[in-house]
C-alpha cells in the first residue's frame, strides 16, 4: 500500500499550528483572567460585606466586561448615600490603590495652604449673580502657609493674583504653587484692601484638637473643646497620638474642676470609630463606663457591641449634661458620639441638623490590584437601637453662624472666644443669662447687598460613613 506522506505531513503541520494557536489562546485567557480577577474580587468583596448585599443585581444582570469603577457602581443601591439637588451621592466608593500599606481616607493629611473657608457668590440687589466670588476664612492651621502670611478667621479674600473682586476659581485656595491674595477685614472697605503673597502649598499637620480651654463664669467652670476630625494620629490609624492627647486634655479638665462642657463639632465631618469611642468614653458619666457606646450591625444581622471602656479611657468628667455645637457639616463619627451618649446624658444640640450618616465603612485592598474599595458594611446605633438618625440629628436651638439674620454683626470671632456667635449661645444656655448682642451691621454695598453661600471647604473632609479600622477580624469582631 502506498503511504501518503503528504497527508501525514499536512496533519502534523495542522496539529502543530493548532497547538501554537492553543498556546496563544492560553496566553490570551491568562491575560484576560488577570483583568477579570479584579472584577471578581470586587464582586466577591461586595457580596460578602456590603450592607445592602441582597440588592446587588444577579450575575446575569451584571456587565463583567465593564471597567472597575463602572462595575463597582453597578453594584450599589440608592439606599447607600443621599440624593441632593437632583443627583445621588453614594457613601461607598472605589479609588486607586495608591498606597498598599496605609489606609487612605478623606481626612488624611494632604498638600494644602492650611486654611478652611466658605465661598459666596456675589449678587446684585435683584439676586442676580455678578460673576465672581468672595471667600471667608473659617480657621487656619498652625505652621501653615496661610498662617505665615497672617490670615485669620473672619478675613475675606476678595481676589487673587492682582484681580480684585474676580475670585472665580475659589478651589485654587486649597493647594497650588502660591498666590497673591487680596485680603480685607471688611469687604465693604475697599480702601483698606491689602495684597499678601501665599507661598506654595505643602503637607501640614492638622491636629484635630484645635482649641481647648476653660471658661469660668457665674461659679461654673465650662470646658470647651473644638475637635475637627476623628483621626487617631498623624501617621495612620495605628498611631494613637491624638487619642492620647485627647485623654491628657480631659485629665486637665477634670483636675481643674470642669463641671459643664461644650463640645464643638461644627467642622467635624467624621473619621474613625475608635477615636469616637475615646471621646465618648471621656464624656460619659463614670457610672456608665461599662455600658454600650454603639451597636454595629452587618448585612447578616450580626452585631458588635462597643463599650465606652473598650478604648482605655479612665478619666471621666462626671457631668450629667452636654452642649454640642453642630452644623450641616457635622457627620458620621460626630453623630455616633452624640447618639451614643444620648441614653446616658442630657444633650443639647446648638446649630444645624447634622448630615445623617449612621453607617460605617472599611477599607479593602490587595497589593496586586490597582483599586481599593471603601464600601458601607455596618449600620450604627446606640444602646437604644430604635433611634434612626439617618435624616440627621436636629438642633434643639437652631443656630447658623453664616446666616446674617441670626449672626447680625456678621462677625466670625476667634474660635473659643466667649463672644463667638455659637459658643456664646451655649454659654447663655448654661448660665441662663442672655448676653446682649452687639450692634447689627447696617452698611451695605450699593447694588451688592447679597452674598450667597455656595461652598464650604470643610465638607470635602467628610468621610463617607464612620471609618472602621481594616485590621479587625470578623471571627472576633462580631458577637455571634
Amino acid at each position: 500500500m502506498k503511504k501518503n506522506y503528504g497527508v501525514a505531513i499536512g496533519i502534523i503541520t495542522l496539529v502543530l499550528l493548532l497547538m501554537a494557536c492553543q498556546k496563544e489562546d492560553e496566553k490570551t485567557i491568562e491575560v484576560a483572567g488577570k483583568k477579570s480577577a479584579v472584577i471578581q474580587w470586587i464582586e466577591t468583596t461586595m457580596r460578602d460585606n456590603y450592607l445592602w448585599n441582597t440588592e446587588i443585581p444577579a450575575a446575569n444582570k451584571l456587565n463583567y466586561s465593564a471597567g472597575a469603577e463602572d462595575f463597582f457602581r453597578s453594584l450599589l443601591t440608592l439606599k447607600d448615600g443621599k440624593t441632593r439637588g437632583g443627583s445621588h451621592h453614594y457613601y461607598s466608593y472605589i479609588e486607586k490603590n495608591k498606597d498598599y500599606t496605609a489606609t487612605r481616607t478623606s481626612i488624611d493629611q494632604e498638600d494644602t495652604y492650611g486654611m478652611e473657608f466658605t465661598a459666596y457668590v456675589i449678587t446684585d440687589s435683584n439676586n442676580q449673580p455678578l460673576g465672581y466670588y468672595w471667600v471667608r476664612v473659617l480657621y487656619v492651621l498652625p505652621n501653615s502657609p496661610a498662617q505665615a502670611i497672617g490670615l485669620k478667621r473672619g478675613d475675606w479674600i476678595v481676589g487673587f493674583n492682582g484681580k480684585n473682586n474676580n475670585l472665580t476659581q475659589y478651589s485654587n485656595l486649597l493647594r497650588g504653587g502660591g498666590l497673591t491674595l487680596t485680603v480685607a477685614t471688611n469687604p465693604r472697605d475697599v480702601e483698606n484692601y491689602k495684597q499678601v503673597s501665599l507661598v506654595a502649598s505643602r503637607k501640614v499637620e492638622d491636629n484635630p484638637l484645635y482649641v481647648d480651654k476653660i471658661i469660668e463664669i457665674d461659679g461654673r467652670k465650662i470646658g470647651y473643646l473644638l475637635y475637627n476630625h476623628f483621626t487617631t494620629g498623624p501617621d495612620g490609624y495605628t498611631d494613637r497620638t491624638y487619642d492620647e492627647q485627647m485623654k491628657a486634655t480631659f485629665k486637665r479638665f477634670v483636675d481643674q474642676g470642669v463641671n459643664e462642657f461644650v463640645l464643638d463639632l461644627r467642622y467635624n465631618g467624621g473619621g474613625y470609630l475608635i477615636s469616637a469611642n475615646v471621646l465618648a468614653s471621656l464624656l460619659v458619666p463614670e457610672k456608665n463606663q461599662n455600658d454600650i457606646f454603639s451597636i454595629d450591625t452587618d448585612n447578616k444581622g450580626r452585631q458588635s457591641k462597643r463599650y465606652f471602656s473598650s478604648e482605655g479611657a479612665t478619666t471621666h468628667l462626671n457631668i450629667d449634661r452636654l452642649f454640642v455645637l453642630t452644623s450641616r457639616s457635622t457627620a458620621s463619627a460626630s453623630e455616633a458620639v452624640i447618639n451614643g451618649l444620648s441614653p446616658f446624658m442630657d444633650i443639647t444640640i446648638i446649630g444645624e441638623t447634622t448630615e445623617g450618616k449612621n453607617v460605617g465603612s472599611v477599607h479593602y485592598a490587595k497589593n496586586e490590584y490597582e483599586w481599593a474599595l471603601q464600601p458601607i458594611i455596618i449600620r450604627i446605633t446606640s444602646s437604644n437601637t430604635s433611634y434612626d438618625y439617618s435624616s440627621g440629628l436636629p438642633a434643639d436651638y437652631p443656630c447658623n453662624e453664616f446666616d446674617r439674620n441670626q449672626n447680625t454683626t456678621d462677625e466670625l470671632l476667634p474660635l473659643g472666644d466667649e463672644d463667638e456667635f455659637m459658643l456664646k449661645k451655649a454659654i447663655e444656655l448654661i448660665t441662663g443669662n442672655r448676653v446682649a448682642s452687639r450692634a447689627a451691621v447696617q452698611e451695605q454695598l450699593p447694588g451688592q447687598d447679597v452674598y450667597q453661600l455656595v461652598y464650604n471647604s470643610v465638607e470635602r473632609h467628610q468621610t463617607n460613613g464612620v471609618l472602621v479600622t481594616p485590621d479587625y477580624s470578623r471571627d472576633t469582631f462580631w458577637n455571634r
